[in-house]
């Protein structure tokens, strides 16, 4: 995928001249985009920029980022979050985004997703404690809203959410809420630099074989060719938005955020529901919709939110928008 056209952005790319950049969770849709995004942008304007990817999966990793294991701007990194960095590598910035957030992890490995979550976050802010010249973003998530049970319309960075803590499903949402307070306490506590994103339902085309998410199972069929099937009316309105506008606002909050500050990001213009989003997928993949809602997947317990959508006008205020409307946003991700 193209990401060049980023360098014509209201960025400050002079901020990442000769810097070290390390992104967790590389394998993932957001995290292996931005990776792709600062190294061709790193190419086209000459920064001088180090990539680093943190991966678990080596196989995963060097089949993921072929075509940047030559470029010695790249460094591909193997090891979980928990366990310590290796010595001698001075980052400038962090962008912690390993995370499992997919219904079949939540389901089946909740202890590992609370773990990773929490005990990655404190891992890699103990990093940057050592080292403040780290500025450390953290990649949270709109789940910190909880289920919405007031109906609110839109929400703001400020709001607080409500979740089920006691249920096991809440081990995402609940981990991400504990490692944003843990980054601001490291912040009051140490004056690490911290800034935390919240992306709200973030599509595209870089998806993982055990990916079980609605949309992710969607696009999988229209590639396959196959009719979309969804297994419940599919009414739950959420912000959708396309990953190059979701790594463009993490650009934007990296490099522009204030330090401490929370940033939504999401697209205001596309809160469709999720039987709308299948409807313009297979529209434009040339299959059909067909609801059945007499086969449910079993023993899956998956986000019960009616309505979430998320307020941008916070990083907006940064110089950032969105780029891709839903129509353009699955064009670009099928093409």
């Amino acid at each position: 995928m193209n990401y060049k056209e980023m360098t014509a952005l209201d960025l400050p790319w002079i901020k990442l001249k000769n810097k070290s950049v390390l992104v967790t969770g590389a394998n993932g849709m957001i995290a292996s985009a931005l990776v792709d995004c600062i190294l061709q942008c790193n190419e086209s304007l000459g920064l001088g920029v180090t990539v680093y990817a943190l991966c678990r999966n080596r196989e995963k990793g060097e089949k993921r980022f072929t075509e940047w294991l030559s470029n010695p701007a790249f460094r591909l990194m193997v090891q979980d979050v928990i366990d310590p960095l290796p010595e001698g590598i001075e980052f400038d910035y962090m962008i912690h985004a390993a995370s499992s957030a997919y219904p079949g992890a939540m389901n089946n490995t909740p202890v590992d997703i609370m773990k990773a979550n929490f005990l990655g976050t404190l891992n890699m802010l103990e990093y940057c404690r050592l080292h403040p010249q780290c500025r450390f973003l953290f990649v949270s998530s709109s789940e910190v809203y909880g289920e919405n049970f007031e109906g609110i319309p839109i929400f703001t960075e400020d709001m607080p959410g409500t979740v089920h803590f006691s249920r096991f499903r809440a081990c995402y949402p609940e981990s991400k809420r504990a490692s944003e307070t843990l980054a601001q306490s490291f912040k009051k506590q140490y004056g690490t630099d911290v800034v935390v994103v919240r992306p709200a339902f973030i599509y595209g085309k870089d998806i993982i074989d055990t990916n079980t998410r609605a949309d992710v199972y969607f696009l999988r069929q229209v590639l396959n060719h196959e009719d979309i099937v969804m297994y419940s009316e599919g009414s739950q309105i959420r912000s959708y938005c396309y990953v190059k506008d979701c790594i463009s606002g993490m650009l934007f909050a990296l490099l522009k955020g204030e330090s401490g500050e929370v940033y939504n990001i999401g697209d205001m213009n596309n809160a469709v529901t999720l039987r709308e989003y299948a409807e313009k997928l297979a529209q434009k993949g040339g299959v059909k919709v067909i609801v059945d809602l007499t086969t449910k997947p079993q023993n899956t317990v998956f986000l019960k939110t009616t309505q979430l959508v998320l307020d941008t006008q916070k990083l907006q205020g940064l110089g950032w928008k969105v780029q891709y409307d839903l129509d353009a946003g699955i064009d670009d991700m099928l093409a």
